[in-house]
């Protein structure tokens, strides 16, 4: 006598769909990137891409075929976490000639920490930073050629400074000190496991107006 064919069950057909899925060169590249971007924030750059594939349910070489060496899979998450969330407003919003330093600097901080303050973006840098520096490397030099000789220069422009000359290290240091002080906010989150601000507009512009002040004590001008 044949055995009877058991039956499947529900649950065992939309698991069957789902394995069977095929996927877009795009959405599939997409699927590792995003899959790696969790991975990498929850276990460090260090973490294998074997385990990266068993996570997202591929196999390890399908994972290789889009992103032919860890390295390049570690650049595209730089690609999509840090230079993807980077605008160009942001850099207008401080060029501006007709809006004050203070308001700019807290136009620009209050949205640069919206986009920034994630577990994703706070903890890939510190990981990339205590493994090999490339990511803090990359986005540092961003910061330094694009934001912190705006907010200097804007800062000697409100004090009735001369404009040109070298930036000097406690200028650098005194814009790092406001910076920093942000992206803390995210450290205590995302690394310590701290609660955040419950009013986080309001420490921005506290640190914004903070920053101004002990700038005319440390720097003089005409203001």
């Amino acid at each position: 006598m044949r055995a009877r064919t058991k039956e499947p069950t529900p649950d065992a057909v939309k698991k069957e769909g789902k394995v069977r899925q095929r996927l877009s060169t795009q959405e599939r590249e997409q699927q590792i990137l995003q899959g790696a971007i969790k991975f990498f924030s929850e276990r460090g750059l260090e973490g294998q891409t074997r385990d990266l594939a068993k996570d997202i349910g591929i196999t390890h070489p399908l994972l290789y075929h889009y992103f032919p060496t860890k390295q390049a899979l570690i650049d595209r998450v730089y690609q999509e976490v840090y230079l993807g969330r980077w605008k160009r407003e942001w850099e207008t919003w401080l060029d501006e000639k007709d809006t004050g330093l203070e308001e700019k600097l807290a136009r620009f901080y209050l949205d640069y920490a919206a986009t920034i303050l994630t577990p994703e973006w706070v903890r890939i840098l510190v990981f990339s930073g205590l493994n090999d520096g490339s990511i803090p490397d990359k986005y540092l030099g961003l910061l330094k050629q694009k934001l912190f000789p705006r907010i200097v220069t804007e800062t000697r422009k409100h004090l009735g400074l001369p404009l040109r000359g070298k930036i000097t290290e406690r200028e650098n240091e005194h814009a790092w000190g406001l910076h920093g002080g942000i992206f803390y906010i995210g450290i205590r989150q995302w690394v310590y496991n701290l609660p955040g601000p419950e009013n986080l507009t309001e420490v921005i512009q506290d640190r914004v107006h903070a920053y101004i002040v002990a700038a005319q004590e440390m720097f003089g001008g005409d203001k």
